[in-house]
């Protein structure tokens, strides 16, 4: 039994040493080898969250904020500075959440944008979390307990691969398009939108454009989320998404619906009416939660037009 015992022993040893090598060889050596990727963008954005001190308004969700938002027209409209935090639907919607944890200051508004409410709070794509935040240990408080697991089971492959690129001097390319860390501006909106063919974002129509789910996890995480943002000195509030309004979405009463169930649950404000975000299929640029400059004006629009609003009810009441 001992000489089991001491068997197991040093097979964990070496397993433990084999392991803290291949992480040692990962950092030290493969190095970041994405900081050029769209999804480096998040590093420009952390930076500028944090270099704000003063009260700005803070916008939390997916693509659907970082491809539909003119920051610069909001930040005119309310004399007030503006962080573009959206990123990427597969990170999920605490992971975004988590990005103005330690970075909301008095007098901030928080703008949160979700296109669904259903999530159970993890990663849909914890490969793509690492290329996200690869050996940035400043970020890595983005990453909720729960992924730990699948974060781990995902880090092999992910550091095989900057080994790959390490070695045949592939890594950190520019990848171009509007899909690289070039294609957003300072405020974090993308601005690099080349033309592409309407019949293909119509197909990501036909999938159909449903109202959000809505689950007792994200719920209660954004009510948590609401009650930090209060003790901070800041206000949090819900607003609408991009709505694709043609022949394969719901009628305006099942988001209706939806919205009266949100409002009952949320703590914080609902600020938008959900219809007055169906903007026409034309306006869309290659998925359904993407905006042309057309579109992103519309939508941009509106937004300002439901902040406008909430803040003269908040100052009457």
């Amino acid at each position: 039994m001992k000489r089991f015992l001491k068997k197991i022993t040093i097979f964990f040893i070496l397993f433990i040493l084999s392991f803290l090598i291949f992480v040692g060889i990962d950092f030290f050596y493969s190095g970041n080898q994405y900081v050029n990727n769209y999804q480096a963008a998040l590093i420009d954005k952390i930076n500028r969250l944090e270099s704000i001190e003063e009260p700005k308004i803070i916008l939390v969700g997916n693509s659907n904020v970082a491809f539909g938002i003119d920051s610069k027209m909001i930040e005119d409209a309310f004399d007030m500075p503006v962080v573009n935090l959206g990123l990427h639907g597969a990170m999920g919607n605490a992971f975004h959440e988590n990005m103005i944890k330690g970075n909301v200051n008095p007098g901030d508004i928080v703008v949160i944008c979700h296109t669904d409410f259903g999530d159970d709070g993890t990663l849909e794509d914890p490969g793509l979390a690492w290329i996200t935040i690869e050996k940035h240990t400043d970020l890595y408080y983005l990453i909720s307990s729960k992924d730990y697991p699948s974060m781990l089971k995902a880090y092999p492959r992910y550091a095989m691969k900057c080994f790959g690129m390490k070695i045949k001097h592939t890594g950190n390319e520019i990848a171009g398009g509007s899909y690289s860390r070039q294609a957003f501006n300072e405020y974090g909106d993308i601005v690099f939108k080349p033309d592409v063919d309407f019949q293909s974002t119509l197909e990501e129509f036909k999938s159909g454009v449903n109202p959000p789910r809505i689950s007792e996890t994200c719920v209660k995480r954004l009510n948590k989320l609401n009650k930090y943002v209060e003790s901070c000195g800041g206000k949090m509030v819900i607003a609408g998404y991009p709505i694709g309004d043609g022949e394969f979405t719901a009628n305006k009463e099942e988001f209706i619906e939806f919205q009266t169930k949100l409002e009952a649950e949320l703590d914080c404000d609902v600020i938008s009416d959900y219809t007055d975000y169906f903007i026409p299929y034309k306006y869309f640029y290659n998925s359904k939660m993407h905006l042309t400059e057309e579109g992103t004006e519309i939508r941009t629009r509106q937004l300002i037009n439901d902040l406008d609003n909430w803040a003269y009810i908040t100052a009457k009441n």
